[in-house]
């Protein structure tokens, strides 16, 4: 199933206040049998497993958009290190709901030296699906801001966290 909730991001700014891009979340959720837990696991919760950025790319974030790959498959933006000033970006984070099911919510952060410039969060209106891999994307302009920066993708359930990183640096 993929969700789409469509707005325009404001400009990242280079000021202190980060910018909020939430209004852009788009998700994917993919039924994943593999995701059931092996008897003697005690492990029921959330695992963040991936974030990434990339070149916003028209038709992507896509579900089982390779119809011959012969089962589940997701179009991603092409994962980038290096952007330009004038670019817009996608940030993608995946999470596992292994055996967990209930209340969710999926946040990015986008932080520089100066602090962060931006941020994205997607809670899921009907909570988290056991058995699913689910994507939440983000749109952005790249940061105002040049250098090294660093993109924490995270899902919680309210009271636990997961995270996972990835690095850009902004030219």
């Amino acid at each position: 199933m993929l969700g789409m909730v469509a707005a325009v991001p404001p400009a990242v700014a280079a000021d202190s206040t980060p910018v909020d891009v939430s209004a852009t979340a788009r998700t994917v959720s993919v039924w994943n049998p593999a995701s059931v837990v092996a008897p003697g696991n005690t492990f029921a919760g959330l695992a963040e497993t991936n974030v990434s950025v990339g070149i916003k790319t028209p038709g992507v974030p896509c579900e089982n958009c390779v119809r011959s790959a012969g089962g589940n498959n997701v179009g991603l933006p092409w994962p980038v290190f290096a952007v330009s000033q004038g670019q817009s970006l996608t940030v993608s984070t995946w999470f596992q709901s292994v055996s967990y099911a209930g209340p969710c919510t999926a946040a990015f952060l986008m932080e520089q030296a100066s602090g962060v410039v931006a941020t994205g969060s997607y809670t899921y209106p009907n909570g988290c699906t056991a058995g699913t891999l689910e994507g939440v994307f983000f749109d952005l302009p790249v940061p105002a801001t040049t250098g090294f920066t660093t993109v924490i993708g995270t899902v919680s359930d309210g009271s636990a966290k997961s995270s996972a990183v990835t690095f850009i640096y902004v030219q």
